[in-house]
């Protein structure tokens, strides 16, 4: 059985994944929680969305992941 929480995987490791820029058609890289990443190519600035995680939703997050909580807040005011 998996110990801790399971939705912590895609926090404490995030994963890369690629887009196309829609100005150049050139690479856009985004880790699991960026929001925005600049074009490999043209360093047009490409926004997406993003999936909620643990830390939007869960009322232990502030235990897990301390840092990031803050910086959410941060991010909303």
């Amino acid at each position: 059985m998996k110990k801790g929480c399971p939705g912590a995987d895609n926090v404490k490791i995030p994963e890369l994944e690629l887009f196309e820029c829609p100005k150049c058609g050139g690479e856009v890289e985004f880790f699991t929680r960026d929001k925005k990443a600049n074009c490999t190519e043209c360093g047009h600035l490409v926004y997406r969305e993003t999936t909620p995680t643990c830390i939007d939703w869960c009322p232990m997050a502030e235990t897990c992941f301390p840092e990031l909580v803050k910086e959410k807040q941060k991010e909303k005011k």
